[in-house]
């Protein structure tokens, strides 16, 4: 069974079949997949931005040690240098930081919709004139 492609798969491979057929053999030599197994992963990587590809990586790299996701595998492997309370500190730290700025976001998005919304309750007829 052939790994799934998606359009940017395509095009690289249309674009150059050589080089694509290269990486995969590479990656089947580097790490004893089989050919669908190292397309699959090669596909996934041309598909997805870097820094999604990285955290994807991540997490199977955990789940294959046995934690049920990425942050559980960091933290527990910390704890066995003795640095799990550190670790800990960092991974909320970021998540806070993620959470603060979502929230933020969503502010403004309700913020600028109310504004929007009293601008045309004030005068329906003439709200953005021009663009429609």
């Amino acid at each position: 069974m052939a790994a799934p492609m998606g359009p940017l798969t395509r095009a690289r491979k249309a674009a150059d079949p050589d080089d694509y057929n290269r990486v995969v053999e590479e990656k089947m030599k580097q790490s004893g997949m089989t050919r669908d197994a190292a397309e699959r992963e090669y596909n996934d990587y041309l598909e997805q931005p870097p820094e999604y590809y990285a955290i994807s990586q991540k997490e199977r790299y955990y789940r294959k040690m046995g934690y049920k996701n990425s942050r559980e595998g960091r933290i527990a492997e910390a704890e066995k240098e003795g640095r799990g309370d550190e670790v800990r500190a960092e991974i909320e730290r970021v998540e806070k930081e993620g959470q603060f700025k979502a929230f933020g976001v969503l502010g403004l998005f309700v913020v600028v919709f109310l504004g929007l919304r009293e601008v045309y309750l004030s005068d329906p007829e003439n709200f953005i004139t021009g663009i429609l």
